[in-house]
């Protein structure tokens, strides 16, 4: 699981889609730069822990070479509007259309996301538990 503020991503990002992803990368994999000239330099020292989750960023990281990083984006923020009490109460992994504040038409074409009446599905989060 990934705990993160998405404000503070998209701000230390500037907005930057690529730049997002990137930080996404650094988070879940735990990557540091190579050196001060590393483009992931100017990320790594600040702080992006809090509230919004990803039950499972290892999976979307490990197929995030199907998708453009625009959907990627759009999934990671809107990831960030599930309420975290719910997830540890229930195990619900989706977000209602009603808490999203988001115009719907912006993440309709996203290939992410699957979209019903009441709420958005998040395409990576609903791996099933391995059989043991």
């Amino acid at each position: 699981m990934l705990l993160y503020n998405w404000k503070k991503i998209f701000d230390a990002a500037n907005g930057s889609a690529n730049d997002c992803v990137l930080i996404f990368k650094m988070l879940t994999e735990g990557l540091i730069p190579n050196n001060r000239y590393d483009k992931l330099y100017k990320f790594y020292i600040k702080d992006y822990r809090g509230q919004s989750y990803l039950a499972h960023p290892d999976v979307l990281l490990y197929n995030l070479y199907k998708y453009n990083n625009i959907e990627a984006a759009q999934y990671i923020a809107l990831a960030s509007l599930r309420p975290l009490a719910e997830y540890y109460a229930s195990g619900t992994t989706t977000l209602d259309l009603f808490r999203n504040p988001i115009d719907r038409s912006l993440f309709e074409n996203n290939r992410l996301l699957n979209i019903d009446d009441t709420k958005v599905h998040f395409l990576y989060e609903e791996v099933p538990k391995e059989k043991h």
